[in-house]
């Protein structure tokens, strides 16, 4: 009976720690490289199978950052690739597609974890109906029959300073709940941030080095509002991806789950 407990209790662990995927998600880590380095640090103590960043690596897109910010990095890439978004401050996007070698050499792409695929866009180019960017996801959305999670740099609803600023809530949101989208995960603003229109999840992070910011206009869809540096663990089990939002210290602002039975 006892060595069947221990057999039990090794399973448990294992299915913690390798069958269960975790994914990280930050973003804005900009300037504040004490502040990045904890993230990385705090990150890198859930041993993530993957991590996605929503934008604003750097301050000005320039080499000599780029540089600073695969040393910063270095812990949490040792465990496991990081797929960045380009936010405005990525200036050249030449660099910033070749650094971080980007599949089609595109800013904006696809990548499949454990049966879930992750759309990330490039909110810096055109994403208005018509574009080749819209064709593109439209194109990825229809073709998909996995549940499919959206990060991108600008938010499409937003109680922060920069509210919605590209319009993306005129078009993006209908297109997001007919194709039957799970969650639009941005940056952008220095802060987090939970919205839910129409059933879906809208999540801002980008409180990973940027300048905390002071709220703007509130949004009718927010749920959780806080205005501290911070990153986001999700888990996906069979049925359901479960996030859990820390700050610095370890402090939980913000848990929930998202079915991915569509």
């Amino acid at each position: 009976m006892r060595r069947n407990s221990v057999v039990l209790l090794l399973l448990i662990w294992l299915c913690s720690e390798f069958l269960c995927a975790k994914i990280a998600i930050y973003g804005d880590t900009r300037t504040n490289h004490e502040v990045h380095s904890r993230i990385v640090s705090e990150i890198a103590k859930h041993r993530p199978n993957i991590a996605f960043h929503t934008g604003d690596l750097v301050q000005r897109g320039t080499t000599e950052e780029y540089d600073r910010w695969f040393e910063i990095s270095a812990p949490l890439l040792e465990l496991c690739p990081i797929w960045p978004a380009k936010g405005n401050h990525e200036r050249i996007r030449d660099i910033f597609i070749s650094r971080f070698h980007l599949p089609d050499a595109r800013s904006y792409y696809n990548v499949e974890h454990d049966s879930i695929r992750w759309i990330i866009l490039d909110s810096t180019l055109e994403l208005n109906p018509g574009s080749e960017q819209y064709s593109w996801l439209v194109q990825q959305l229809n073709s998909s029959s996995l549940p499919v999670i959206v990060i991108m740099h600008h938010p499409i609803f937003s109680s922060g300073e920069h509210g919605s600023e590209l319009g993306l809530d005129l078009y993006l949101p209908e297109l997001f709940e007919r194709t039957g989208v799970l969650a639009v995960i941005s940056g952008h603003e220095h802060q987090y941030e939970h919205l839910i229109y129409n059933g879906s999840h809208y999540l801002i992070s980008g409180g990973g080095g940027a300048p905390i910011r002071e709220y703007g206009e509130p949004s009718p869809y927010s749920r959780v509002l806080a205005k501290q540096h911070h990153y986001i663990i999700a888990e996906r089990s069979t049925e359901a991806l479960s996030f859990t939002v820390f700050d610095l210290d370890g402090a939980i602002l913000d848990s929930f789950s998202i079915s991915l039975v569509r």
